[in-house]
Parts: C-alpha cells; sequence; structure tokens
C-alpha cells in the first residue's frame, strides 16, 4: 500500500497536481499524508519555494535553448509521445508543441503565425522568468511582438504586443492533433510560423540570481527571492521531496491558481505552495485556457488496475466544453504512456451511441463487446486524464460515473 500511495504522489507531481471526478470532493490534510507515507518533512521557508520554482523553470529554459540552437529559435516537436519514454511525464497526445526561449536583451522579437488555419485549434502561450502566464490566446492570427517593459521601440505596424517583465520570456505553441494521420497537416502549420530576433547561447551559473539581474521581479517576491539567491541543487532536491510528499493536498482544487498571471482572482494564484507544486508539471495552461482532470480510481475509489476490468461513460459533447476533450492513458510506473498500444480517445476516433455518449472498457484483454477498448497493463497500475479546451468552469462535465 505504501508503494502505491508513492506511485499516487509521483503521479500528482508529473500532472501539476489537477483533479476532476471522484477526486475533487476529497480533502486531503497532511495528516491523512502522514499516516500513509510517513512523516512529513519541515515545510520550506516561502523564500525557498518561491526559489525553487525559479530555479526549476530557468533550468528548463537552459535545456529548451541548448535544444533548439540558441536563444529566439522555435523548437517543433514532430512525433507524438506514444513510445512510454517521452522526457515529459503524463504527456498530451493532443497537439504538436513549439516552443522557444525569447532574448530580449538587444531587441523586440516578434513570432508571426499564418492567416489560413481554419480547422483546428493552436494557441500562443507565455510566461516570464519567475512562471507567471503574461499572454495566452487561442488562434493567434499575425504577428505578435515581444518588447521589454520599460524599453521604447518600435514594433511592426499592425502587431499585437506582448510586454515582458523579463529579457527572457518564453514562448509556447500547441497546435491541435486530431489522429495520426492528421500530423503532415500539423507539420505544415508549424513551418509556416515565423520567429524573429537575434540568437544567442544561453549559459547561467546562478538561476536565481540571473533571474534577479534580467528580470522585474515582482514586488510582493522580490524580498523572498533575493534571500535565497545562493539556492542550490540540493536545496532543490530538498523542496522538490517536500512537494512530492505534500502532493495530495493541491488536488481538490485542481490547476485552479497553480498557471495563471500573478494577479489572477483565481485563490492561491500567488500562494508559494501552490506554486511550486504546479512547477513540478511546469507547462500547464492557465485554467480558463484548459482543464485537465485526472482519475486514479474507479467508480468505488478503488485504485485503477491492469488485472481489473473498468467501464466508464463519457459524453461525446460534453457539456462546458466550447472547444474539444480527450481522454489519454497512462502507466502509474512510468507516468507515461504505453507503448504499442492505444493511448487515446477524443471526438476524432470515436462515434456516439443513441444517447450521445461513448463507453470505454479498460482492460488487458480485448472485450469485444462493442465498447472502445482502451489496453491496459496486467499487473500494474494506471491512470488517466480528461482534457477540456476552453471550458465554462461553472459548468464542467460530470464525472463518468455519475451519466
Amino acid at each position: 500500500m505504501r508503494r502505491l500511495i508513492q506511485f499516487l504522489l509521483l503521479i500528482a507531481i508529473g500532472i501539476g497536481f489537477y483533479s476532476c471526478g471522484s477526486q475533487s470532493d476529497k480533502k486531503t490534510t497532511e495528516e491523512d499524508i502522514t499516516s500513509e507515507a510517513g512523516s512529513v518533512p519541515e515545510r520550506p521557508s516561502d523564500a525557498d519555494l518561491m526559489a525553487f520554482k525559479v530555479y526549476h523553470h530557468m533550468r528548463y529554459m537552459v535545456t529548451t535553448a541548448k535544444q533548439a540552437g540558441g536563444t529566439n529559435k522555435l523548437l517543433h516537436t514532430k512525433e507524438l509521445p506514444t513510445e512510454g519514454i517521452d522526457p515529459v511525464v503524463t504527456p498530451a497526445l493532443d497537439h504538436l508543441y513549439s516552443k522557444a526561449v525569447i532574448d530580449l536583451t538587444e531587441d523586440p522579437v516578434t513570432v508571426e503565425f499564418p492567416e489560413d488555419i481554419d480547422d483546428r485549434y493552436w494557441s500562443i502561450h507565455i510566461t516570464d522568468q519567475e512562471h507567471y502566464t503574461i499572454f495566452d490566446e487561442i488562434k493567434p492570427v499575425g504577428k505578435y511582438t515581444f518588447v521589454r517593459i520599460g524599453k521604447e521601440i518600435e514594433v511592426p505596424a499592425g502587431a499585437t504586443v506582448i510586454e515582458s517583465p523579463g529579457d527572457y520570456p518564453h514562448l509556447f505553441i500547441r497546435i491541435q492533433v486530431k489522429t495520426n494521420d492528421d500530423l503532415p497537416n500539423v507539420y505544415v502549420i508549424q513551418e509556416k510560423i515565423k520567429l524573429s530576433g537575434m540568437s544567442k547561447e544561453l549559459i547561467i551559473d546562478n538561476y536565481i540570481k540571473h533571474t534577479l539581474e534580467t528580470h522585474d521581479v515582482y514586488p510582493q517576491n522580490k524580498e523572498l527571492l533575493a534571500s535565497a539567491v545562493d539556492f542550490t541543487e540540493e536545496d532543490y532536491l530538498r523542496v522538490s521531496n517536500y512537494i512530492g510528499v505534500v502532493a495530495p493536498k493541491f488536488s481538490p482544487k485542481g490547476n485552479i491558481g497553480k498557471f495563471g498571471s500573478i494577479d489572477s482572482k483565481e485563490e492561491g494564484s500567488n500562494d508559494p505552495e501552490y506554486r511550486a507544486a504546479a512547477i513540478v508539471g511546469h507547462l500547464g495552461l492557465p485554467v480558463h485556457h484548459a482543464y485537465y482532470g485526472p482519475f486514479f480510481t474507479n467508480c468505488e475509489d478503488e485504485i485503477l488496475h491492469g488485472d481489473n476490468v473498468e467501464v466508464f461513460t463519457f459524453p461525446y459533447e460534453p457539456a462546458g466544453v466550447k472547444l474539444f476533450w480527450s481522454i489519454t492513458r497512462y502507466s502509474a510506473i512510468t507516468r507515461n504512456t504505453i507503448p504499442n498500444k492505444n493511448d487515446l480517445f477524443n471526438a476524432y476516433n470515436t462515434t456516439p451511441d443513441e444517447n450521445g455518449n461513448i463507453t470505454i472498457t479498460f482492460s488487458a484483454e480485448d472485450p469485444n463487446d462493442g465498447t472502445y477498448w482502451m489496453p491496459v497493463n496486467a499487473g500494474e497500475p494506471y491512470y488517466f486524464v480528461c482534457r477540456y479546451y476552453k471550458p465554462d468552469l461553472n459548468n464542467l462535465p460530470k464525472e463518468p460515473c455519475n451519466n
């Protein structure tokens, strides 16, 4: 049992502590965690939690710039992460990513989107160096120019201006993939996206000091971050351990307050623990843009396991979802997709029954009963995640046990 709890803690970290359905009304406390997983480590200071978030984000930025060949260069993913070895835990199969580390130390930088996309979702999502969302938009078209706040510079005519409080905002683009056969269409769109700007190598010796020197740290965070300027890899691992143990207490709120702007009205939008927990999910969207909901248990609150057969019913046109939805299953051991097996159902590979629903059977063997089969590995725990894009937060789909 204790090992299984540890699996669930790791899962929670990987998906940024989202929740929905039967998980949403459970109140997990630190006392509950202690009784299952041993003593809770001492809570890190707010300064350490803040530094942990910045350290994680800026380390990722260095890695991304290196992979792209420098700053101001787009890095396109070309394959859906279906082989179970993706570096991102609980990877989405809804879209391909394009991303870049923007460098505003010299001139403004412009990203330009084509005007001839009309058959799918795509979006732009910008985070600053403290990992707050500073801009997001669904279906961007035309030019978007990044400018450093405080600099007087000219921007291209007609461009949407994105003001950055730091020299190094992060650009993240999602382009919807409907089916595997649709991938070539996404490649065409990726190649039409243009990014200007002088490219440089990004080298950072001290992530916290670098952020303090190149970013207008928010006033409510500045003293905390400055006091943790010597935050080390050992400190990072210590805070990681704490976040892993207390992870379940964050799940009732889903992604509320975890990925938005610092001045978001969402509860917890600048709570140091909330934000430190969310950073491990890292590239999550604000809740107004997308809502993700994991299921770890069945309708009787029993852990989902490959030795059992589980059947869930979902609405084909879920209430409160303005764009699209998907259901993706993952191994609870690897926190990744399962190689050589179908991992995804969505509106493009299913059709509704006479009641407007789809029924999915999670099992090791094909049920051959007319339901949609989601293969799982015998002898292993698993979980699945519902993703809802452009959700009505006052009218989210019901959990599958209640349909």
